[in-house]
């Protein structure tokens, strides 16, 4: 039984924004594509383990728990929760050759055009994340084992150097390893699952990826200005009477503005004022931005002369 499902990463529309709003020849573009390939083969690779799960269905009870963000920086590609252990597991999704280093502890891809890449170690990850999970069953008096694997999403990553006593399974047989878990005695019932289950969910902390131009240290005056048209996509829309008309299709819309203000708050900051909107969505007046902003629901702080609009962003 599935009690969370797997969510689209947020910071993969912030990547899609960013792009959008760059000048075709900024230098940081090429970093940002790179980061925006990595979070859609990341992603990817999660999502067809997760299609490769739905015929599971073990001799044994289970619950499973998609994409876990628990306290401390803890991101769980999959939890499995059975009533004698925990299953952990780290996917992967990197194209070309993967070689697991130690003394320091690394992952180096060798791409398909043969360029060697370095990343912090998949072993180190989900080891860390054993080690925590193991102190949150502590404290709540739950003696379940924890096991982990690393899982590569597909038959064309080739594995090299995997280090003694790391379990590194394909995504084609993470449902044959599941299926042949040897459990023990329970040590929980089925009940004390679901609550565990429950309490797994009650204090995840969700990782917020923005705003993201600090983080690639790009200053507004780079981020383009204006509202784009949704069909056209790269066409800006001018401000008509209550609408916004896009000249190349002629696309009418009263909520255009909508998709560029979440732009703003993903990519510059999470607060934005009047002035702040009028100069971002090209509008001709400070009265056209507060109406526009009131609109949008946001929550309003500060008095009236240095009143600001915040959006909480989610991951």
């Amino acid at each position: 039984m599935i009690i969370k499902y797997r969510n689209k990463p947020a910071k993969i529309a912030g990547y899609e924004a960013l792009l959008k709003r760059l000048p075709a020849h900024h230098t940081k573009r090429g970093l940002i594509q790179e980061k925006l390939n990595g979070a859609r083969a990341g992603i990817g690779g999660e999502e067809r383990l997760d299609q490769l799960l739905e015929s599971f269905d073990p001799s044994y009870p289970y619950l499973l728990l998609q994409d876990v963000e628990l306290p401390g920086k803890c991101q769980i590609d999959l939890l499995v929760i059975t009533p004698s252990q925990i299953v952990l597991l780290e996917v992967k999704n990197m194209a070309g050759r993967l070689r697991f280093t130690e003394n320091p502890s690394a992952l180096h891809q060798l791409t398909p055009a043969g360029e060697t890449k370095g990343y912090k170690s998949p072993v180190v990850q989900i080891e860390t994340a054993e080690m925590k999970v193991a102190k949150l069953l502590k404290l709540i008096d739950y003696p379940l084992r924890i096991q982990s694997a690393i899982v590569v999403a597909y038959p064309s990553q080739i594995v090299e150097s995997v280090p003694l006593g790391t379990k590194v399974w394909s995504a084609d047989e993470v449902l044959l390893q599941l299926n042949r878990l040897q459990m023990a005695a329970p040590s929980i019932s089925i009940d004390q699952m679901k609550m565990l289950g429950d309490h797994f969910l009650s204090i995840q902390e969700h990782y917020n990826p923005f705003p993201l131009a600090p983080k690639f240290n790009i200053s507004l005056e780079e981020i383009e200005s204006g509202v784009f048209c949704p069909r056209c996509l790269l066409k800006k829309m001018d401000r008509l009477v209550r609408k916004w008309e896009c000249k190349s299709c002629y696309l009418l819309s009263s909520d255009a503005h909508f998709e560029a203000l979440d732009e703003w708050f993903m990519l510059y900051k999470p607060t934005i004022t009047t002035a702040e909107c009028q100069e971002f969505l090209d509008l001709p007046d400070r009265d056209a931005a507060k109406r526009l902003l009131k609109r949008m629901g946001l929550e309003e702080r500060g008095g009236r002369r240095h009143r600001q609009y915040v959006k909480l962003m989610k991951n």
